[in-house]
């Protein structure tokens, strides 16, 4: 999966999340259980939007309400999208993807400015946000990762420390983890049917022997650092990793950027976190509709869904290996269970033999047996580039 498409997976998170809660206003107060039905669906716009001090191409989704049983959201297209900051700056946004406007060109916010979001959709309905001020950036004091156990489980815990300078401040945390990835039964050999022969052919180099991936936190994750009393360095954990974890088997890197919001920031989106704890956005406890910062200007009734973030970035990448935490202990088990087993080479009963399995990609080149019989195992086992990319992350250190 590429970057861009966990990018948009995990803004399609908040957005089903959000019109799930828009149709529970419909519902609030009901305490027998119900299936939701189409014909209570209510249109609404909404709006995802974080701006940050990072220059860059800055980025804001506009999606309609969907219903339930509707797999993906609708994208407002060919809409008008601005930013303008309490200098008359405007900084306009194009559709670089259906619902997805990209600022035409880089800037970072500053802090102690005040940024505005303005939307023009193509049916002519207009919506701004409050004016919302740049807060100043805080820098990370320090990545923390440690080997213990969390409800009876052992893994990694990854924690950031905070200071004084932290207290009452209000944070919010993402990150990107990239892992290293080795095939197991890569073998250096794979099979070719040359005039209808199975034979044994080396492979150049070591292509699918190792990969990466890298996967961007989905959750909601928000602290308010706050004073105590017991003298020690405060901690925040961030992500704990059971130790069985296939990602943890290597090399692994995570990258987190702390992200000073404001109070209504963090206060919208607590709110959000908590309507979805439990998992059931139909409890007869949920608030309800909650409004963001969004507003529309051309219908004071019609309900706008979202928020308008502006946030100031610091960020801190670690790296580490498997044998940091765990010396000369058994790797985590690997995606597949990687069993080299015989495939038949006529097909018994309809089953597949090694002919079939070789034309559907679903076996590779394990051994040889002394009686000259060829093992085979899971692809994924002896190739990990069916699944993960092969190139280096630029970033990356061994």
């Amino acid at each position: 999966m590429t970057q861009g498409k966990m990018t948009y997976k995990a803004q399609f998170g908040i957005l089903r999340i959000a019109v799930l809660i828009l149709l529970v206003a419909n519902f609030h107060g009901c305490v027998e259980s119900f299936e939701p039905e189409t014909e209570t669906f209510e249109d609404a716009l909404v709006i995802e939007a974080t701006l940050t001090n990072e220059v860059k191409q800055q980025e804001i989704l506009l999606n309609r309400a969907f219903r339930l049983e509707d797999l993906v959201p609708t994208p407002e297209v060919n809409a008008s999208v601005t930013v303008v900051d309490d200098l008359d700056n405007q900084y306009e946004f194009q559709e670089v993807f259906p619902g997805t406007y990209g600022s035409i060109t880089e800037f970072g916010t500053v802090p102690g400015r005040t940024y505005q979001l303005l939307v023009t959709t193509r049916d002519g309905r207009t919506y701004e946000s409050d004016p919302v001020l740049g807060p100043e950036p805080t820098p990370i004091n320090n990545l923390m990762v440690a080997r213990t156990t969390n409800d009876g489980t052992e893994g990694i815990d990854i924690s950031v420390e905070y200071d004084n300078s932290q207290l009452s401040k209000y944070l919010r945390y993402k990150f990107e983890e990239t892992y290293k990835i080795v095939a197991p039964s890569w073998s250096g050999q794979t099979l070719r049917i040359l005039g209808g022969e199975l034979v044994v052919w080396p492979i150049e180099g070591d292509v699918g022997r190792t990969c990466y991936n890298t996967d961007l936190s989905n959750d909601i994750i928000l602290n308010r650092p706050q004073e105590s009393n017991s003298g020690e360095v405060q901690r925040f954990s961030l992500r704990f990793i059971d130790r069985n974890n296939f990602i943890l088997s290597h090399r692994y890197s995570i990258l987190v950027k702390q992200m000073v919001i404001s109070q209504e920031s963090y206060s919208y989106l607590e709110t959000l976190e908590e309507s979805t704890a439990e998992g059931d956005l139909f409890s007869p406890s949920q608030p309800g509709f909650f409004s963001g910062n969004v507003r529309s200007t051309s219908n004071t009734n019609e309900k706008v869904l979202g928020f308008f973030h502006v946030a100031s970035v610091a960020s801190q990448r670690i790296f580490f290996d498997y044998n940091d935490y765990f010396p000369e202990e058994d790797l985590p088990p690997y995606v597949d269970a990687c069993l080299p087993f015989i495939a038949p080479l006529v097909t018994h009963d309809g089953t597949p033999d090694i002919f079939d399995l070789l034309a559907e990609d679903s076996v590779r080149y394990h051994s040889t047996a002394p009686s000259g019989d060829i093992a085979v195992v899971s692809t994924v086992c002896a190739d990990c580039s069916v699944m993960w990319e092969t190139t280096e992350p630029e970033f990356w250190e061994e």
